[in-house]
């Protein structure tokens, strides 16, 4: 038994070799031998700097499940839609298929430029030789990576570096992502760390603990708000709730709410999504009872951009309300003007009529002016022609 899976996992191992060195012929890639990939990697440059050109080098490694990285796909079945190099988490579509190229000097050999490309899409590299290093296995790979963050160079290789790190399919990139936040004196650096953890689950406390440090910039204690928003923690709403009524910075209050209105952890559509049904709620509560002006405006409108009855009774309510503030009643009639028009128009059209203020009245009838609606329409002739 023992001898039969020794032989299949030499099977597997050949066949990615064969299959990493078949596509680097395909591509035009310079294949290189060597015992390890620093070996291989050092080669490479001694031959790349003897051509007096940029060149690459690269190497395919294990890919984390769920993201979709420099793809394509087709819409209406034949037009072919190209995603430039972004990424996409949570993807219906995955590139299994990866690789880390890094872009050298001639003269030194040294790096100045990392990225992560998708091996099944043709592409010209900028023209530049790229040497192939074949498969890189994860510790060698992590390392590699990891000294280009630590490196503090000027440009984006530290950042893209840290990105490569995070679609690495290993226990060990959390860990890694903690500690660039911890150590590094790059921003960029750390911004990618903390949106990457986001998407790495189990790292919410320490990015709570980042919303609730005074000493860091309000920057990425926003970044980290964000990324627990965007998080799929089950307990992401619980966590941006107990972070709201600790914080006292505004500005990281408002991304708190913003946070909220994007939460999605259940990964459900929003009319079945536990966690969004609790975002409304809470945007409903600083809404109604928040002292701070600026933030019930900002909760207004991200409830203008939720779908549901709940948000647009609570949107109507705000502005009925004659103790209310003017400007947040005004915030009001704007986030309602962004629903959907058989939502927005009648109820607009009952503001401007009827609201007892006359900056609200005049609030409703800009926005309705704006929707070139039949209904809007009627309207300003029935007030033109009294």
């Amino acid at each position: 038994m023992l001898k039969r899976t020794f032989i299949l996992v030499l099977l597997a191992t050949a066949s990615l070799m064969f299959a990493d060195t078949s596509r680097a012929q395909r591509q035009g890639f310079i294949p290189v031998e060597g015992a390890s990939l620093s070996a291989k990697r050092e080669f490479a440059i001694r031959q790349g700097r003897s051509k007096q050109t940029r060149f690459w080098t690269a190497y395919s490694f294990d890919v984390r499940p769920g993201v979709a990285v420099d793809f394509e796909y087709h819409f209406d079945g034949n037009t072919t839609i190209v995603d430039g190099t972004s990424i996409s988490v949570g993807s219906k579509i995955e590139t299994r298929n990866l690789g880390v190229f890094a872009l050298h000097e001639p003269g030194d050999g040294s790096i100045t430029r990392v990225e992560v490309y998708n091996l099944d899409r043709q592409r010209e590299y900028s023209g530049y030789p790229v040497y192939w290093l074949g498969r890189g296995a994860n510790e060698e790979s992590l390392s590699f990576l990891k000294g280009l963050v630590e490196s503090n160079q000027i440009g984006d290789a530290p950042k893209h570096s840290v990105v490569a790190i995070a679609l690495h399919d290993d226990p060990r990139v959390g860990g890694m992502l903690e500690d660039f936040v911890r150590r590094s004196t790059v921003e960029k650096v750390r911004s990618a760390a903390v949106f990457w953890l986001g998407q790495t689950s189990g790292h919410n406390p320490f990015l709570a603990d980042l919303i609730r440090n005074d000493q860091e910039t309000t920057k990425l204690r926003k970044e980290a708000a964000f990324a627990i928003g965007i998080s799929k923690d089950q307990n992401a709403m619980s966590t941006l709730e107990g972070l709201y009524s600790t914080v006292n910075n505004r500005e990281v209050k408002k991304q708190i709410i913003f946070a909220a209105s994007i939460n999605n952890s259940d990964g459900l559509p929003n009319s079945a999504n536990r966690n969004d049904d609790e975002g409304v709620t809470f945007m409903i509560r600083v809404a109604q009872s928040d002292p701070d002006r600026e933030l019930r405006k900002q909760a207004l409108f991200w409830l203008g951009q939720k779908a549901g009855k709940r948000s647009l009774e609570v949107l109507g309510n705000v502005v009925e309300k004659s103790d209310d503030d003017t400007e947040v009643q005004k915030q009001a009639v704007f986030a309602i003007s962004q629903r959907p028009r058989d939502e927005a128009i009648p109820l607009l059209i009952k503001i401007a009529k009827t609201h007892a203020k006359p900056a609200v009245r005049k609030q409703a009838m800009f926005w309705l002016g704006q929707t070139g609606d039949e209904r809007a329409l009627e309207f300003f002739k029935e007030i033109l022609s009294k």
